[in-house]
């Protein structure tokens, strides 16, 4: 039987139109995949001032901490953490505020009462002031923010002996500085869509009575929540990555300034060093990198010994801050919230990177909340996923065994460090055990 004019033309119609479907996802599937490879190098990219893959910018710098993503963040492969030799230093006023009992406070003004920070006592007989002049002299960062990056590398020869010359006393002035390690980004899509409200939820769960525990959202200045970063400063996995691009690279993109050069008036870069379609697909990399591991055991004896540690973490209440799911991501290990853990693990909470001012004010920029700043005892619960390859441990890589790590938790999480000092040594080893079949995802192309 022969087919009719009019049905071949609707079927050739219809399989012409289903060809164009098909020929559409596989655009959309390549262009997705062409977008991944490009984050995947922009992500492994040396740069080099002036370099080339630069648009109109001026490539690396002219302050900066490494060359590469890649460079801080390679343990268990490419998006792992950093060591402790990739630390970032923060600059900031005052005498050492990381002893037990230590106070330290800063605010700031630029009225007649000038720049003011406090430290050695709460008692207001211990407060110092100093003016905005002499404190911005030094570095003009204390403009913007109570405590600055100190970036590694400069410009020229002599930036390395102005950076050395920082930290000390300077008249009436002491600066101090602290570490933070580059924390491991597998996993960190996943992150980003945990829903405000599942946040929310964890801060309002109720602890049992005695353990000391509560936690809240880190609240920005903009009303957001922050998720990212060791103080949860950070909202969005977007601004997360771009601030790193701009402020340990010195890449000037259209969401945000690049790190400038403290010792000179800041110059505005001549253009961008990342332009939108490469900081979406920089972003993307990260978001697309796997979710860490569980390893299993090799056998029904260490599964058990591995299963008995497992019990070990929930009793001594290391699970109510390292929540094993959060919403919908499984084997996250934390809450995401903020806790208190005692002044031995003070350090600032809102810090800045120095720029230069914004050569167009009328552009319209990425939103660039400032937070509105964790205390200095707070510190957002780190996930613990892909523990076993994010040595060492910390939020300045201070612990060099888990061990060390858990008996450095005091304040909130005191009371579970303290049970944890009174298991036997079978129990510790099947603890450790435990967490250390928390591993990296499996090598991803560099």
């Amino acid at each position: 039987m022969s087919m009719s004019y009019q049905t071949r033309s609707w079927l050739q119609v219809l399989c012409a139109g289903f060809g164009c479907v098909l020929a559409s996802t596989t655009g959309h599937a390549a262009d997705a995949d062409k977008a991944k490879e490009e984050g995947r190098s922009l992500f492994a990219h040396q740069w080099v001032a002036g370099d080339e893959r630069s648009h109109g910018g001026d490539g690396l710098g002219p302050v900066y901490n490494e060359r590469s993503c890649l460079a801080c963040h390679s343990l268990g492969g490419p998006g792992g953490a950093g060591s402790v030799d990739k630390n970032i230093e923060i600059l900031s006023p005052g005498e050492d505020f990381s002893n037990a009992g230590f106070f330290y406070a800063f605010s700031m003004s630029f009225g007649d009462e000038g720049f003011q920070y406090r430290f050695g006592s709460p008692s207001p007989a211990q407060a110092k002031t100093v003016n905005v002049g002499e404190i911005v002299r030094l570095h003009p960062g204390f403009r913007d923010a109570p405590s600055v990056v100190l970036h590694r590398y400069g410009p020229d020869a002599d930036y390395r002996s102005w950076r050395e010359s920082m930290p000390g006393r300077h008249g009436s002035i002491v600066l101090r500085t602290t570490e933070r390690n580059p924390p491991p980004l597998f996993g960190a899509g996943l992150i980003d869509t945990i829903p405000d409200a599942v946040l929310e939820a964890a801060a309002r769960r109720r602890f049992s009575a005695g353990s000391g525990v509560s936690g809240r959202v880190s609240r920005l200045a903009d009303g957001r929540i922050g998720r990212f970063g060791w103080k949860g400063q950070t909202a969005t996995l977007r601004e997360f990555v771009l601030a790193a691009a701009t402020g340990e690279m010195g890449l000037e993109t259209a969401d945000r300034r690049q790190a400038a050069d403290p010792r000179i008036p800041p110059l505005a870069a001549p253009g961008l060093d990342l332009n939108a379609d490469e900081c979406d697909a920089l972003t993307a990399y990260v978001a697309g990198l796997p979710a860490p591991r569980v390893v299993e055991p090799e056998d029904a004896k260490s599964e058990r010994f591995v299963k008995a540690g497992g019990a070990v973490f929930k009793s001594i209440g290391c699970a109510q801050c390292h929540l094993p799911k959060l919403g919908d991501v499984d084997g996250i290990y934390s809450d995401l919230l903020l806790h208190d853990m005692s002044p031995q693990l003070s350090d600032t909470g809102m810090y800045g990177i120095f720029v230069a001012a914004d050569p167009n004010p009328a552009a319209k920029r990425g939103a660039q909340a400032k937070p509105t700043g964790a205390k200095f005892q707070e510190w957002r619960t780190p996930p613990l996923w892909g523990l076993r390859d994010s040595y060492p441990y910390m939020h300045d890589g201070r612990a060099e065994t888990i061990a060390q790590a858990i008996a450095l938790h005091g304040g909130e999480g005191a009371a579970a460090a303290q049970r944890y000092a009174q298991l036997s040594n079978r129990e510790q080893q099947q603890l450790e055990s435990f967490l250390l079949t928390l591993a990296a995802p499996k090598a991803q192309k560099p």
